[in-house]
């Protein structure tokens, strides 16, 4: 029997059938077959998602041998790709070109065209979520024509992060930047502090982001801006990467984790010791921008993040900390709070507001069971009083009333959803559940407000 587990082995589907392109041709031999059949399909890249998006009962697409770097333009800074490169593999390309991504998450082995999909970001209030990067993009749809996308189509906006429910990505076209070099500084922070300087923060360095080691109250600023001084020898991050990413944070933080088996209030001695050794130091570090990041992530993890307006911040944070107590959740280290650039794109977190994105794990270990779920749960009870948005790539635990509620171009995005997908092949049980089911009527209306012209095609 066929099937496909994410890289967190948190969930599995058993399609009919995987398939494996390795090319446009190949896709749309795959879309045809569906089409006769009636059945559904769903594409899946580098399984980096944590929730069951890429489930399906009809045929599964993996895009790992559809990866060539197509083209690249040093001239006007921009490199084509398909849809199966990774985010790792076009950084190591832009770097051997003299460029670089603008802005990137800690993760850089997700799908770049999966990562799009539903809103891969990095930190920093000037910098937007990946889609942001688009040039251009394409996208095939279920009628088997391809629809080219560009900056400033109202469709780019639409459909910039459209949860794989659409199409499929074959192509895509991204704005980098001449590569650059990093300075980061970190330094512990309190919360009043921070709350104190946060625009002027935000303000004046490139990418910020905020630390926080549940039940302590230990926070961690980090910073980075672009510099032309000289890189640091090679063991600082040799030392950043092998000794505190690699070795702390991932097996040595591993190995105390198995004592709350024992004893789950443990967790609290644990995050001490862990906010003790990253937190409490002020250090900095110059690098590549890639350098700086990029952290090894080797644990298994389940994990929920929303964007909240950023003026809400600290104030969010504060509850946090008030909900952990009260309830005597135990939480793992560490809670990540980032920023984000306003866009427009409709199903993006950050639809028209700058955004402050925090992030909760816990993590996956064998013969470790632990108890996440309701405050997971719990936190997204309290972001909705927040009004946040929930990440794409994440754990939901909103409803469809609060997501309608959420987003202002929610019910158009549905819309034209089913308008170039009217017999739902890239739906599934998740995304059927969070779905906006428009009338006939209401495809019509749409229809006519927006293609009173031909879309624009690739035969």
């Amino acid at each position: 029997m066929n099937s496909w587990k994410n890289w967190a082995n948190l969930s599995k589907c058993e399609p009919k059938k995987i398939q494996f392109p390795k090319s446009l041709s190949d896709l749309k031999q795959i879309i045809t077959e569906t089409k006769i059949t009636k059945e559904t399909l769903k594409v899946v890249g580098h399984g980096n998602s944590y929730n069951t998006n890429f489930h399906t009962e009809g045929t599964l697409v993996s895009l790992k041998d559809f990866n060539t770097i197509q083209e690249t333009n040093i001239e006007t800074q921009q490199v084509s790709i398909d849809a199966g490169v990774s985010i790792n593999k076009l950084v190591q390309h832009c770097s051997n070109n003299g460029l670089a991504l603008s802005s990137l998450g800690t993760n850089m082995f997700d799908n770049v065209a999966g990562a799009c999909s539903t809103g891969h970001h990095g930190s920093g209030i000037n910098y937007g979520i990946l889609s942001s990067y688009l040039d251009s993009f394409d996208l095939l749809l279920a009628s088997g024509q391809t629809l080219t996308i560009k900056k400033g189509d109202w469709l780019y906006d639409a459909l910039g992060v459209h949860l794989g429910a659409v199409g499929i990505i074959t192509k895509l076209t991204l704005n980098t930047e001449k590569r650059f070099k990093l300075k980061q500084e970190v330094f512990p922070i309190s919360l009043q502090a921070f709350q104190d300087c946060m625009s002027d923060l935000l303000s004046a360095n490139d990418h910020v982001k905020l630390i926080w080691a549940p039940h302590t109250n230990d926070y961690q600023c980090w910073i980075a801006n672009r510099t032309e001084d000289s890189i640091d020898h090679n063991f600082m991050h040799w030392k950043n990467h092998m000794i505190d990413g690699l070795l702390i944070n991932n097996l040595v933080h591993a190995s105390l984790l198995y004592t709350t088996a024992i004893k789950p209030a443990w967790i609290r001695s644990i995050n001490q010791w862990l906010s003790n050794y990253f937190l409490k130091g002020k250090t900095q570090c110059i690098g590549w921008s890639d350098q700086i990041f990029y952290l090894p992530h080797l644990l298994k993890q389940d994990a929920i993040e929303y964007a909240i307006p950023l003026d809400k911040t600290v104030a969010f944070l504060q509850d946090l900390h008030n909900l952990i107590e009260a309830q005597s959740f135990h939480v793992q280290f560490p809670v990540e709070v980032r920023f984000v650039k306003q866009d427009n794109f409709w199903l993006s977190p950050a639809y028209q507001k700058d955004m402050c994105y925090i992030g909760t794990k816990a993590h996956l270990l064998p013969f470790l069971t632990p108890n996440y779920k309701p405050y997971f749960q719990a936190v997204s009870q309290l972001i909705e009083t927040y009004q946040g948005r929930f990440h794409w790539g994440k754990q939901n635990y909103s409803s469809k009333t609060y997501l309608e509620n959420s987003y202002p171009k929610w019910k158009e995005f549905w819309t034209l959803r089913d308008y170039l997908d009217p017999n739902k092949m890239f739906m599934n049980n998740w995304l059927t559940e969070l779905a906006y089911k428009p009338s006939k009527t209401d495809i019509e209306m749409f229809k006519k407000q927006h293609f009173d012209h031909d879309l624009q095609l690739v035969k």
